[in-house]
Order: structure tokens, then C-alpha cells, then sequence
């Protein structure tokens, strides 16, 4: 008998993307390579919903500092604790 479940591997590629989400939020990590892998994850997990795909397309537009069309890391940071909350519902 296998130890893992069938939906194993999608929940630990949430519970990762959980996490990597937190270390954003907490300032831990706001790296552009870290709005990248969350971007990837979010699109990989949520192909069909207009919410989340706004969200992808704003980190595909987040910069430190921001800038001209840009997203900086306070806005990134308050759309990604939104992104949480909804996580955390379903």
C-alpha cells in the first residue's frame, strides 16, 4: 500500500506555493525570481479563474521599486494577502 494519496503531489504544490506566498507577504522574500515561481504556480493551479489570472498577469508586472506600469512590493504584497485569504477558504 502506497503512502502518499492520490492528490498528494497537489497538495504539497500548494502548500509550497502557501508558503512561497507567505515568504512574499512577509517580506522574507520579494525577489522578481519569487513573484515568478508564485506567477507559474498560480497559473499551473488556476487556469480558468479571472481572479487569479488578473493576479498572474500583476506579478508578470511587478518590479522592486516598481515603476512605470509596474508593480511595486506593497502592492504586490497586499494582492498577495488577498490571494492567501482565497487560498485559505478553499
Amino acid at each position: 500500500m502506497s503512502r502518499y494519496q492520490p492528490n498528494e503531489p497537489a497538495r504539497v504544490r500548494r502548500a509550497e506555493l502557501v508558503e512561497r506566498i507567505e515568504r512574499f507577504v512577509d517580506g522574507t522574500d520579494v525577489s522578481v525570481e519569487s513573484a515568478g515561481l508564485i506567477e507559474a504556480g498560480l497559473d499551473d493551479a488556476f487556469p480558468d479563474d479571472d481572479w487569479m489570472s488578473e493576479r498572474v498577469r500583476m506579478l508578470a508586472s511587478y518590479r522592486p521599486g516598481g515603476g512605470d506600469s509596474l508593480y511595486d512590493e506593497a502592492q504586490m504584497r497586499a494582492e498577495l494577502t488577498r490571494v492567501l485569504e482565497r487560498l485559505r477558504r478553499t
